[in-house]
């Protein structure tokens, strides 16, 4: 059997792959070869595709990326060969992006009903792989909480089945919202708050946090909410610390856990009350420019990371 996993949902396809080889070798009496396809050069591949097992053993063949090989053009054409003529062995082919469905490479494998496509999840469908993970790992949380463990999550399919495995760490059946907010910490709420952080700093690299940010695909027309949100619970906070408040009355006012005030308070702090006005007023002005397409939101993080 020979098997194409593609598609711009990398984790997904090549955590697929690996359990495709995984099932393939408990056969046993195998021997499995693991090839870089993209670094490897072509006439390698293809010698150690057309050669015998040192002990006439069938093989299980992981090539990965070989649709990034420079010589893809001879490499290619003789990887189809090879899947049309070759029963013996078995060829898992992984590549870490979406290919075209117009592709002779791709149509092969379509034909042959082993193409196997991973592209990246809605927010719905998202929600409906994360119940899915939820239950193979034995766990049971409410609907409310999925949507919760996704937002903390980012909605990136690798970092929720890392955060599935350290609630299961819990030794917990039924997860409650009090064991997520203890366990996973909302990974982009954090960036927001160090790209302020870095803002407000003499010597700070707003920027570095900031393209960290955009890389794991988030949508600046997301990003400037959240920094909107988290100057307002600065202000909230400043103030409530200045009337003599609690940390218990000021996570009640501001509706945000308990455990979250401190550090809210602490950042709180390093601004003063002219920092916090201009920070609203440029905020305000990007924000409107944005909406009436004046200036592209990507652009205007930018500045606004650089400027304040």
């Amino acid at each position: 059997m020979h098997t194409l996993y593609i598609g711009n949902e990398t984790y997904l396809s090549l955590k697929n792959a690996k359990s495709c080889i995984k099932e393939l070798l408990k056969d046993g009496n195998l021997e499995y070869v693991v090839i870089d396809g993209e670094k490897t050069d072509s006439s390698k591949i293809i010698d150690t595709l057309s050669s015998q097992s040192l002990f006439n053993l069938p093989k299980v063949i992981f090539l990965k990326r070989a649709y990034k090989n420079k010589d893809r053009e001879n490499l290619i054409p003789f990887i189809m060969e090879y899947v049309n003529s070759n029963s013996v062995n078995s060829l898992v082919l992984w590549e870490d992006q979406k290919i075209s469905s117009i592709t002779r490479y791709v149509k092969l494998f379509k034909s042959l009903n082993t193409l196997k496509e991973y592209n990246k999840l809605t927010k719905p469908s998202f929600n409906k792989y994360v119940k899915e993970l939820i239950y193979e790992y034995g766990l049971s949380i409410t609907p409310d909480l999925i949507t919760l463990l996704s937002q903390y999550s980012n909605f990136d399919t690798e970092r929720v089945e890392n955060n599935i495995l350290k609630l299961k760490l819990l030794g917990k059946e039924k997860l409650n919202k009090e064991d997520i907010q203890f366990v996973i910490q909302d990974t982009l709420e954090q960036d927001i708050w160090k790209l302020l952080d870095e803002m407000n700093s003499k010597d700070g690299r707003p920027l570095v946090i900031l393209e960290k940010i955009l890389t794991q695909k988030v949508d600046p027309k997301y990003i400037l909410p959240m920094i909107i949100r988290n100057i307002r619970l600065i202000t909230q906070a400043k103030y409530l610390i200045s009337n003599n408040s609690n940390y218990s009355q000021i996570a009640s006012v501001l509706k945000i856990p308990p455990f979250t005030v401190p550090p809210i308070v602490e950042t709180s702090k390093r601004y003063d009350w002219e920092k916090i006005k201009s920070k609203y007023e440029k905020l305000s002005n990007l924000d409107y420019e944005i909406k009436v397409g004046r200036i592209d939101s990507k652009l205007g993080l930018t500045l606004f990371c650089t400027t304040i």
